[in-house]
């Protein structure tokens, strides 16, 4: 009995320890390689990459760029449309007279910055204060100013329209407005002025006007004009003096003529 329980005490220790055995190399991990570590990202640049900017740069460093223009939407158009102006105004630089000019000035305009015009003026002019003294004086010394008297004008021009604007009145309003050069060619009379009576004549005339529309209505505009024009006048004797004889020629002179004008200008 003695030895039958020592052998089956040595039998259970032996079982635990083939079982302890057995659990320890189940549970044996292999061990895991780790990731290897991420290193530089090498980029390789080739010229197949690169950006070709160069019509930019052109495009950029360029004088003038052809490509594009200003556009604007006109509240109030010109083209294809007639304009008829009465105009009222003076002289600015007459040496000899002052007065008032009236006249007529139609257009027609093909397209915004092109078109033509026709002009009629009238002058009514008479001598200013400085000619009046020298009449004075004339009595005593026989001297007299020797000069013509602008009476009219007709002539045509060409409108050339390279400005287009608007601009704020009082903050209340935009108003709208041209301006254009127009090169004319026409006729000028003037009087030669002489005691007892004067003598018409006539001279080619050639010049430039601008014109400054300011527009209120799809009909109606407001019109300015700095009119400059150039003739040659010839000049007489107003009086006889000496061996000089009254309407004898002194000279042929150049004149500039220079007048402000303004008008209605209706439209249709």
């Amino acid at each position: 009995m003695k030895y039958t329980t020592a052998f089956g005490i040595s039998v259970v220790l032996a079982v635990v320890l083939a079982s302890s055995a057995h659990a320890q190399g189940g549970k044996k991990a292999t061990p895991s390689t780790p990731p290897p570590a991420a290193g530089p990202v090498s980029e390789k640049v080739t010229k197949d990459d690169k950006v070709d900017i160069t019509d930019l740069e052109n495009k950029y460093w360029a004088p003038k760029d052809t490509d594009f223009s200003v556009v604007q939407n006109r509240t109030y158009s010109k083209e294809r449309k007639f304009m008829l102006a009465p105009q009222w105004g003076g002289p600015i630089n007459d040496a000899y007279s002052e007065g008032s000019i009236g006249g007529l000035t139609a257009n027609y305009f093909w397209s915004e910055r092109m078109g033509v015009q026709a002009t009629f003026l009238q002058a009514d002019l008479v001598n200013n204060n400085a000619t009046n003294d020298i009449g004075e004086l004339s009595q005593v010394s026989g001297a007299a100013p020797d000069h013509g008297k602008l009476t009219g004008y007709l002539g045509v021009g060409i409108n050339i329209v390279p400005f287009y604007a608007k601009m704020s009145f009082w903050g209340k309003r935009i108003i709208y407005f041209d301006m254009a050069f127009t090169p004319t060619l026409g006729m000028t009379s003037y009087d030669q002025q002489m005691e007892g009576g004067n003598k018409s004549k006539s001279a080619l005339t050639y010049g430039l006007d601008v014109t400054q529309y300011f527009f209120f209505a799809k009909w109606f505009a407001v019109r300015v004009d700095l009119k400059n024009q150039f003739y040659t006048q010839e000049v007489v004797k107003f009086r006889t003096t000496g061996s000089l004889i009254k309407g004898s020629k002194v000279s042929d002179k150049s004149i500039q003529d220079s007048m402000f004008l303004l008008g209605a200008a209706f439209y249709f």
